[in-house]
């Protein structure tokens, strides 16, 4: 079969999800095997891990299944290339390190997004003595995350069918035409994200309590998802802290850390101010590999023919921009601390201000970022659906609420 014609024309081979969801973890695994392989000289894991890479990459561009394992899937690979480039190549080429790692370091990895693995303690406290680990009290069961989990799972169910109704060329025209419809369109996204990752997030959640703890966790050991970044007060507080952590941990690993330290070694010796350098560029190279990665996505969900005349560059622009926005921010918040008087700097009117400017930061640039999701239909494909003909049908029996709704119902 002719592969390269396969991507140029925009077209995937449709595989059963069994067999796609198989064949999706085979080069993850054996990627983290080889990795976690003791004994083996580092060049050999590196020549052997060159094909596991290439087929990590190539396999959500060949290959389709269910819209939500598309969904899944490319970002998954793209970060778990991330995260073993790193470990392979990158690691120990620049800190001279072995080219291996513990399973265990990789489990911690991919759980960080919501659970906090604690570390020996660096110095005595009122919980634990230095060098310690601390045991956190388990004082909630799992029927706590269904309950958290249902509401979730409602709440995609209603804003999805609501926000299934746009097409692209509908997010456009309310842009245009509509503004107010367009910034509660905007706002309803971010419930809607909001929602639908924390129901991935408490799905997680409940596996690790059933299948690793026995059905009782502790509550100060798991954060939530995605914070309602909608509600933040600044651009660095939505990305930081707000956001979700699904690739947090491989982020940090590259290209944040190898941009750093690359960084810093270059302006050592011409100017005193490279630390804070460093820390700006790394910070700019997240968000350009985050826009890499939701490129990386639409490309391999709409086709290479369709991507490369329509949404190239988009998500890159989008997520750079927002770099830059956090970078301005960050300015202005610094000049301001030094000439408002603090009774002016903490008042109700600032933190009104600046909700504002994140939310008009949001909805300047969204249709960057959902143009090309639009296109590909992305919300229409999860399994939350239950409510979606009832209100499709209320919809049409009532003339008058329908300019509240997409075209497509």
């Amino acid at each position: 079969m002719d592969f390269l014609q396969l991507i140029k024309n925009g077209e995937r081979i449709t595989l059963d999800i069994p067999i796609y969801a198989a064949m999706f973890a085979i080069p993850a695994s054996i990627l983290a095997l080889l990795i976690a392989t003791p004994n083996v000289p580092g060049i050999v894991k590196q020549i052997l891990a060159i094909p596991l890479l290439v087929a990590n990459t190539l396999y959500p561009i060949l290959f389709t299944s269910h819209p939500m394992l598309d969904l899944v899937g490319s970002p998954f690979n793209f970060t778990v290339n991330l995260r073993f480039l790193e470990l392979f190549y990158v690691g120990p080429l620049l800190q001279d390190r072995p080219v291996y790692t513990s399973l265990y370091s990789l489990w911690v990895d991919f759980w960080s997004c919501i659970r906090t693995f604690p570390k020996p303690a660096k110095e005595t406290t009122k919980d634990v003595k230095k060098g310690e680990v601390r045991v956190y009290k388990k004082d909630m069961k799992f029927y706590h995350i269904v309950i958290r989990l249902l509401f979730c799972m409602a709440c995609v169910d209603v804003l999805g069918a609501w926000f299934a109704t746009f097409t692209m060329q509908d997010i456009i025209l309310l842009q245009h035409e509509r503004p107010v419809s367009f910034f509660i369109l905007f706002v309803l996204a971010g419930l809607f994200m909001t929602a639908g990752f924390n129901a991935g997030g408490y799905g997680l959640h409940l596996f690790y309590c059933l299948f690793v703890e026995g059905g009782s966790y502790s509550s100060e050991q798991y954060r939530i998802l995605m914070d309602h970044p909608i509600m933040s007060p600044s651009l660095g507080e939505v990305w930081s802290h707000r956001w979700h952590h699904l690739f947090k941990s491989s982020w940090l690993a590259f290209p944040f850390r190898p941009t750093r330290l690359l960084t810093q070694r270059l302006l050592a010796k011409h100017t005193k101010n490279y630390v804070g350098i460093s820390i700006l560029m790394a910070s700019i190279s997240v968000f350009v590999i985050s826009g890499l990665m939701h490129e990386y996505m639409i490309f391999c969900n709409v086709g290479w023919p369709v991507y490369r005349t329509v949404f190239a560059g988009q998500q890159v622009f989008f997520f750079t921009m927002h770099g830059i926005g956090v970078i301005f921010e960050g300015l202005v918040q610094s000049v301001a601390k030094r000439v408002l008087p603090p009774s002016v700097y903490n008042s109700a009117a600032v933190r009104v201000l600046q909700h504002v400017w994140v939310l008009a930061f949001g909805v300047a640039f969204f249709t960057y970022f959902m143009e090309g999701f639009a296109y590909w239909g992305v919300y229409n494909g999860h399994p939350f659906q239950f409510s979606r003909p009832v209100i499709y049908d209320f919809v049409k029996a009532h003339p008058s609420i329908q300019p509240y709704f997409g075209s497509a119902y």
